[in-house]
């Protein structure tokens, strides 16, 4: 069918079809098969769901990536060091979907490690142009997009489509340097790793949109954080260094902007002390989680988190194909902007939900307040003994 296109724009073609019919078709198979083995998401405080729901579907999206990338045939050592590191971070997680949870400090000894055999294949950043710092640099930013996307894993449909778009962007821009010399390029197996997440994680979608059949679980956040981070460390974005790392950062603005705000607001309200603390901590106050403090239904929540994403997604393309120094500053702006206007609803929502926790718990304690006055009424009145004619 598109036998006419050249090798890579088919073979992108047929990389995200293939991942997409593989994660549609194998999907059935694993709710059942895990639905069996007991690994379950239970009703909890900290979560929206409403009945127990089979989780570790992250396990499917990573066969059906691996699968379709490696059909081709193609191989670059920078492509092996990505494909191998979400391995390993889909097994850590797979462990701590079927065990209900594993000490963070062990992610985080994957997360290094992984950067550390990635880095031989030579996927690093490179901004200072020394190896040891580059190489901490990198650490920093694998374990905090991974982190980041880990935490957007909260409400039905929410991480996998923002994993699509993230996946659409470096893929647009992977189609970009082959529009720009129409032969293979540095970034042809980045658009190759693109395609092949785009398709899986629209496939996952399909069982996953509100109302969920089953969640990605840690095997799922886990590898794609670890996947989308890595790909925004090869990326050729732009000669400037300040510009090149600001294109990633924009493309995953909505997990970083999340992540980042949350634990500054935690921290400032006293709800964690400690790096392990904010670490390890749960709550419902998430950008998706605040939008429906707002009156959002969760659908309208994570379909408004998706704009969000595409937009800072978009203003990242624009940046990195900017001319000049106004079209740069324009697009930084209009970064900003977005930003911007997403804390202000945080912090709008945040007001709003602080009030109506004050308003309910004063009409619950009038309420208990009007019962008890009520309960006092209803008592007999002490007689006293009885008298002498009775």
């Amino acid at each position: 069918m598109f036998r006419y296109l050249h090798y890579w724009p088919r073979t992108y073609i047929h990389t995200g079809i293939a991942a997409f019919v593989i994660a549609v078709v194998v999907m059935p198979v694993a709710i059942f098969a895990l639905r069996r083995l007991g690994v379950v998401d239970h009703i909890d405080d900290n979560k929206l769901h409403k009945k127990p729901t089979v989780r570790g579907g992250g396990i499917v999206i990573f066969l059906a990536f691996a699968v379709a990338v490696l059909l081709p045939g193609y191989r670059d050592n920078p492509m092996k060091g990505v494909v191998l590191g979400a391995f390993v971070c889909m097994v850590v997680g797979a462990v701590d979907d079927f065990r209900g949870g594993i000490p963070a400090v062990v992610k985080f000894i994957t997360l290094v490690g992984v950067t550390l055999i990635m880095s031989f294949y030579g996927v690093r950043l490179k901004v200072f142009g020394w190896y040891s710092v580059d190489l901490a640099v990198t650490i920093l930013w694998i374990v905090g997009v991974t982190s980041a996307f880990n935490g957007l894993d909260n409400m039905d449909g929410l991480a996998g489509g923002v994993a699509a778009i993230v996946s659409t962007m470096y893929f647009v821009i992977a189609l970009q340097a082959y529009l720009a010399v129409h032969t293979e390029n540095s970034l042809s197996w980045f658009g190759l790793l693109s395609a092949g997440l785009i398709g899986a994680t629209l496939g996952f979608l399909v069982y996953n949109f509100k109302p969920a059949r089953i969640f990605m679980g840690d095997s799922g956040s886990f590898f794609l954080g670890f996947t989308l981070s890595a790909l925004g460390v090869m990326g050729e974005w732009a000669e400037n260094r300040v510009i090149a790392c600001t294109i990633p950062i924009l493309i995953l603005a909505v997990p970083l902007f999340d992540f980042a705000y949350i634990i500054l607001a935690r921290i400032l309200k006293g709800e964690t002390r400690g790096i392990r603390a904010v670490i390890e901590h749960c709550a419902l106050d998430h950008v998706s989680h605040r939008l429906c403090w707002i009156g959002f239904s969760q659908r309208k929540a994570v379909l408004f988190v998706y704009l969000i994403a595409t937009a800072t997604g978009v203003t990242g393309i624009l940046l990195r194909n900017s001319v000049s120094w106004v079209d740069s500053v324009l697009a930084l702006f209009q970064g900003f902007a977005i930003i911007v206007i997403v804390m202000i609803l945080m912090a709008t929502a945040a007001h709003r939900h602080l009030a109506f926790i004050k308003e309910e718990t004063a009409r619950i304690a009038a309420m208990m307040e009007a019962n008890g006055a009520f309960d006092r009424q209803l008592e007999f009145p002490d007689l006293g003994s009885p008298g002498k004619d009775e």
